[in-house]
This record gives structure tokens, C-alpha cells and sequence, in this order.
């Protein structure tokens, strides 16, 4: 059965909704913590929680040893926990990519992992891993091809949000998903019309949800963000009208992600040359760029204002915390 959770607008319909904000700028910032996986060719920082842990990737070009521990890392992707400023590196086991993404106020990790060419969601909290965490097979209608179910954020009540693909990993057919409190899946449904209870726009995608219950997430190809409750659509928005992609929510009603210079609507799918932002409750805007970095993406947000991310410069690209002193009430 399909779970008629949010209704949200049609896409052919929805641009005529989204809230812009006027000629933003970027903020030159520089970060309060540089966060670089020992031995890493580069990291990304995914998410904060407000005991201020830090999850991400890092990348091995090669097999790599951590210099402090001796711990050696095949090539490839691997998660990691930083904690206290030292590090724990996370591999699902028997996955050949594991890709952290959210953490929260307890320490639980959620993400996603790669096992035998097919993306499962997965948990980790105190040594444990919790894995596959997949939606139920009658989500879809194409049965024919690999399903995927990516895992993306977490709330500290332990709600987890992401997406799954309908056709293997064609965003155009992936749908968001919030898995409650009782375990059960449910399904973000989009009415194309009155008392439409089935219809699903594709290519949505559920980043975060804050300990009130909003949920955050984008039209991935059209570059359209949205903010979320129990009862439906919030807010559509882009930056300026630009490619704008939401990643992070906290209890404030805070916003974060990253936006580009094409223009929302194109259907490329990717925000080029991408900077920060920062959307309070009231919808203002602002933009960050790390100080000599060519790009700035930002991912995740605590309550206290600390944004996680990663940047690009001519070093390579590294993972970053940086405290937003300045928000509006």
C-alpha cells in the first residue's frame, strides 16, 4: 500500500510557489575547524550534531595509512566519526563504499553503504552497525532492476529520512521516505489533483529532519528546495532563483545546503561552481564561500549554528565546521 504522508505540489506545477530571495552574496568565511581524514587524498564533512560530532567520507586514491594509528585503508570511500578530534573510521562490513551522512544528538550515525553493486541505508551507534535498511518492495513498480534505498539524515527522536530509486540510480525516478518512530516506511506521495492518493512526482529527494519534525529535501534535476511538515509542502525556494539544493535542518528552523550559478529549472541536475547557504525561519538568506576555495558545499546544521561542509581549494578538498554567530531570531 502507498502511505499518504506529505502531499506536495506537482513539479509541472510548483515554480510558480517558490519563494526567491533577492541578489545573494556570498560571505567570505573562514572555518573554525579544517576537518582532513589522516591520510586521506580528501574528505567531506556530512553532519554535526550539537555535542559537536562530526560525520563524513573520506577518499583513499590508493590504499592509504592513517599516520597517528597505522590503520590502513583500501582504496575507495570509507566513512568516518570524529569525536573529541579523534578519529574512527567506519566500514559497513562487507561493503565496498560507506558513505555517512547524518548524526544525531546521541550519537546515531545514519547513512548509506554499497554492497554487491546495490545501495542499502544502515545506522551506527556505540560499535554497532544496523544494516540493510531498505523500503518494502511494494514502493515499487519497476521490480526489474536493482533497488537502491540511501539513507540521508536523522532527528534525535531517531526518525530517519532519505530517497529510493525506482529504475537503479536514475534520479529521475528516486522519491523521498521517512522511516517513524514505530519503523514503519512512509512514502512522499504528490497529489496531481483533488483526492489524488497515489500520484508520485519523481525526483525527490529527503535530506533532514529536525527534532520538531520538519523535513527538508529538493527536486534533485530541477534545483528546487522545500521545507516540510506532517501536513504537507511549507516552503518552495531556491537562492536567487539558482540551482539550490537543501541538506540540513536544525530545531531553529534553520536551513542549510549549497546553490550554483545556473539558473533553478534547467533539468541539469548539479549546481555548478556551488556556495553555501544558510536559510533562516523567517526565509532570510545568505551565502558562504571559504576564503580561497573555488566551492563550498554545506551539508549539515546544529542547533548552536555550526554548519559542516566541505570546500575545494588548490590543495585538494577538505571538510569544514563554521559557527554562524549572527542569525536572526
Amino acid at each position: 500500500m502507498r502511505f499518504h504522508w506529505l502531499r506536495f505540489l506537482p513539479l509541472a506545477l510548483m515554480f510558480g510557489d517558490v519563494t526567491t530571495a533577492s541578489a545573494i552574496t556570498n560571505q567570505s568565511i573562514v572555518p573554525a575547524m579544517v576537518v582532513d581524514y589522516p591520510g586521506a587524498t580528501s574528505t567531506q564533512a556530512r553532519g554535526i550534531n550539537n555535542p559537536g560530532e562530526i560525520v563524513g567520507t573520506f577518499v583513499c586514491a590508493t590504499a592509504c595509512i592513517n599516520p597517528i594509528t597505522g590503520q590502513v585503508s583500501t582504496a575507495g570511500t570509507h566513512g568516518f566519526l570524529l569525536e573529541s578530534r579523534a578519529y574512527t573510521r567506519l566500514d559497513v562490513p562487507g561493503a565496498s563504499a560507506t558513505i555517512p551522512r547524518g548524526i544525531s544528538s546521541n550519537g546515531t550515525v545514519v547513512g548509506q553503504y554499497t554492497a554487491s553493486g546495490v545501495i542499502h541505508a544502515f545506522t551506527y551507534v556505540d560499535g554497532t552497525f544496523t544494516f540493510p535498511i531498505d523500503v518494502p518492495l511494494a514502493f515499487f513498480d519497476n521490480l526489474g532492476n536493482p533497488k537502491h534505498t540511501l539513507g540521508v539524515g536523522i532527528n534525535p527522536q531517531g526518525e530517519l529520512v532519505g530517497c529510493f530509486h525506482e529504475d537503479n540510480l536514475v534520479m529521475t525516478t528516486m522519491h523521498g521516505w521517512l522511516r517513524g518512530l514505530d519503523g514503519d516506511f512512509h512514502e512522499l506521495v504528490t497529489p496531481h489533483a483533488p483526492g489524488d492518493t497515489t500520484s508520485r512526482d519523481p525526483d525527490t529527494m529527503n535530506n533532514g529532519i529536525s527534532a520538531t519534525g520538519e523535513i527538508v529535501g529538493i527536486y534533485f534535476s530541477s534545483g528546487v528546495s522545500y521545507i516540510a511538515d506532517e501536513s504537507g509542502i511549507v516552503t518552495l525556494f531556491t537562492a536567487d532563483g539558482k540551482f539550490t539544493h537543501a541538506y540540513g535542518v536544525n530545531a531553529r528552523g534553520d536551513v542549510v545546503g549549497f546553490y550554483g550559478t545556473n539558473q533553478a529549472g534547467t533539468g541539469n541536475g548539479v549546481p555548478t561552481s556551488p556556495s553555501g547557504f544558510l536559510r533562516t525561519r523567517k526565509g532570510d538568506l545568505r551565502g558562504f564561500l571559504v576564503a580561497g576555495a573555488s566551492t563550498t558545499q554545506v551539508w549539515g546544521i546544529n542547533d548552536a549554528g555550526d554548519i559542516a561542509g566541505q570546500y575545494t581549494n588548490n590543495t585538494g578538498t577538505h571538510g569544514f565546521v563554521y559557527r554562524v554567530t549572527d542569525r536572526k531570531p
